[in-house]
């Protein structure tokens, strides 16, 4: 018994910890957009140095984002896993695969729906600062690029944000508000 309540508190810690990490990171995209605009603010004293090297950081930036929606990914994933085995696992008391249940909008058409708003509201702080730093960084290496290559990267923008953030919707059903499959099995607490 006592086994099973430490259990339970190290996961629901650990579910917690994840849950921090994605404002951590949804931050540090901020970060990375602000740097963007600073550099822009600075470009003209910027310019005597390696172009080469400066257009390549810049344009590494929507990659980084990319990585950390990856990242932010993974986090919404191990706290589902957590809270799916609290499902499975934890009988009694009843209110706490309620709870868990509920967290994820499988208990009523009210938190369905209210799940189906916080996933939206997440989904969109992910990806649209990923494109908006995917855009402003293609501005920003303007200076540095030829005309021909701006062109194919500006087009390439405009081609990557709406298949992004429809990777990122049809994403959302299976990870941020899909609903237990397995059922708490007789025996266990």
């Amino acid at each position: 018994m006592a086994l099973a309540d430490d259990l339970y508190k190290s996961l629901i810690d650990e579910s917690k910890l994840y849950r921090e990490k994605v404002s951590t990171i949804w931050l540090q995209k901020f970060t990375m957009l602000g740097a963007i605009i600073a550099f822009a603010a600075t470009r003209a004293d910027a310019t005597g140095g390696n172009p080469d090297l400066i257009t390549a950081a810049i344009l590494s930036l929507p990659l980084i984002a990319v990585l950390l929606d990856v990242k932010l990914f993974e986090f919404g994933i191990h706290a589902r896993i957590i809270d799916d085995f609290i499902i499975r696992h934890y009988r009694e008391p009843r209110v706490l695969a309620e709870w868990e249940t509920a967290k994820w909008g499988g208990s009523s058409r009210d938190d369905r729906w209210l799940v189906r708003c916080r996933s939206i509201a997440t989904v969109t702080v992910t990806a649209a600062p990923t494109c908006v730093i995917a855009f402003l960084s293609i501005l920003v290496a303007k200076p540095f690029l030829g005309a021909l290559m701006y062109g194919y990267l500006h087009r390439a923008v405009f081609v990557f944000c709406p298949i992004y953030i429809g990777l990122a919707l049809i994403s959302m059903p299976m990870v941020l508000f899909r609903r237990v499959t397995a059922k708490p099995e007789s025996g266990e607490r």
